[in-house]
């Protein structure tokens, strides 16, 4: 989430502070334009395609869902096919869901990164009681 809020005031910077700067070339001004329209751009893609995505379990169904921003759902997989696994990308590690026996393949994360510090460690304390321990019991209750 730090990311989106900063590429998003980088490029509202950009876009409120270029048009006054005329001696800037031509040139220079427009490629500030373009960088801060890719900025902007990428923060938006970002909040609607990972920040705001929620996972929905359902019992009725027996399903999971993922439901992005405009209460679009998609169908992952059934309750008794998940299970949890941990990631790591470039020194963090975070819990992701997948479907038995293809979790390597293609999985999703459910949780921030959690580095080596301490203040992430209690972090991913506190994410295992609060967050992953229920949702176990609530996936392995009949």
């Amino acid at each position: 989430m730090p990311k989106i809020i900063v590429f998003a005031v980088l490029a509202v910077l950009i876009f409120c502070f270029v048009p006054f700067l005329h001696q800037v070339n031509y040139n220079i001004r427009y490629t500030s334009y373009g960088i801060g329209g890719v900025m902007l751009f990428y923060s938006i893609y970002d909040y609607i395609f990972h920040a705001s995505v929620e996972f929905l379990f359902d019992k009725k169904t027996n399903s999971i869902y993922k439901v992005y921003l405009f209460s679009i759902k998609k169908r992952l997989m059934a309750l008794d096919e998940m299970t949890i696994i941990n990631t790591a990308e470039y020194g963090d590690m975070t819990y992701a869901i997948g479907k038995k026996r293809e979790q390597f393949l293609k999985n999703y994360p459910i949780s921030d990164a959690f580095s080596g510090s301490k203040r992430s460690i209690k972090r991913e304390t506190e994410y295992a009681e609060h967050i992953l321990s229920p949702l176990l019991q609530f996936v392995n209750s009949p």
